[in-house]
C-alpha cells in the first residue's frame, strides 16, 4: 500500500528487534484473516469492519485506507520471534505480529493520529513498545534525522480500553481528556441510547463511545525521545 496515496514517504521502520513495513495486500492479508477469525476479542474496543474472507478485508478496510492522502497502513514483524506463534514473512525476517495505522494526518497542521493492533500471540512482549516506537521516531524526528518533523501526534481509544490507555501513557503520551459521547460505537462496550430515544422519540439510535485522547508534541519530543528508546529497550 506505499503507492504514493498517502501524504509523505511511506516507508521500512526498523531495528535489531522489530521491523515496520508499509502494507502489502498481496502479502498481509492472509496472516490478518488469520487473526480476525482465531481472536475476534481483539476487536472489543477497536472500530472494525465485519470481515468473513480476504476480500472482504480488503474491500472494507485495506483499500479505503489506501485512497485517503490521509492516512497509510503497516504491517509488524516480530524479528526475534520463535517458530510457530505466527506466519513467517516470506524473507525470513520473522513472523508477523500487527498492524499499525497514521490516520487523520493533516500537512497544514503537521498533525497525525496513531492506531495499533498487536496480534494476541506478541501481545506482552517487545514488540509493542518497538513497533510505536519506531512510528514515533519516524513521524516527530525532524526531517535532517530521517522524521516528518510533525508537530503533534495523537493516541486516541475508546475510553474503556485500559491496556491501550496505560500504553499510551508507558510510551510518552500526555492524557489530554475524555471527549464524551464523540463517535456512535455498534460494539458490546457501547454507551446506552434507551433514555436518549425516549428524549428524542426516536428508536434505533446506535450506541456511543467516549474517546480518551493523548499527544506528544514537537517542542517536548526531544525530552521524551530517549524515555521512548528506554521503552524499546527493556525486556518483557
Amino acid at each position: 500500500m506505499s503507492d504514493g496515496n498517502f501524504h509523505y514517504e511511506q516507508k521500512l521502520l526498523e531495528n535489531e528487534l522489530v521491523a515496520v513495513e508499509p502494507f502489502d495486500p498481496s502479502e498481509h492479508v492472509a496472516p490478518c484473516m488469520e487473526v480476525i477469525k482465531a481472536s475476534p476479542e481483539v476487536f472489543t474496543y477497536i472500530a472494525f469492519p465485519d470481515v468473513q474472507t480476504g476480500e472482504d478485508l480488503l474491500t472494507k478496510f485495506c483499500n479505503p485506507i489506501s485512497a485517503m492522502p490521509s492516512a497509510c497502513l503497516f504491517m509488524v514483524i516480530d524479528k526475534k520471534a520463535s517458530e510457530g506463534r505466527g506466519h513467517r514473512d516470506p524473507q525470513g525476517r520473522g513472523e508477523y505480529a500487527g498492524i499499525l495505522l497514521l490516520t487523520a494526518t493533516d500537512t497544514v497542521n503537521a498533525v497525525t493520529e496513531v492506531g495499533i493492533l498487536i496480534f494476541p500471540a506478541f501481545q506482552r512482549s517487545h514488540v509493542t513498545a518497538n513497533a510505536i516506537g519506531l512510528l514515533l521516531c519516524y513521524t516527530l524526528d525532524p526531517p535532517s534525522a530521517g522524521g516528518l518533523g510533525l508537530r503533534r501526534v495523537e493516541w486516541k481509544c475508546h475510553a474503556g480500553h485500559e491496556k491501550s490507555r496505560k500504553t499510551a501513557l508507558k510510551m510518552g503520551f500526555e492524557f489530554e481528556g475524555v471527549a464524551r459521547w464523540a463517535r456512535v460505537w455498534e460494539g458490546a462496550q457501547g454507551l446506552p441510547v434507551e433514555k436518549l430515544e425516549r428524549r428524542n422519540g426516536t428508536i434505533g439510535e446506535i450506541p456511543g463511545r467516549h474517546t480518551a485522547s493523548y499527544s506528544i508534541v514537537w517542542d517536548e519530543w526531544d525530552a521524551k525521545r530517549p524515555l521512548v528508546i528506554e521503552q524499546m529497550q527493556r525486556k518483557c
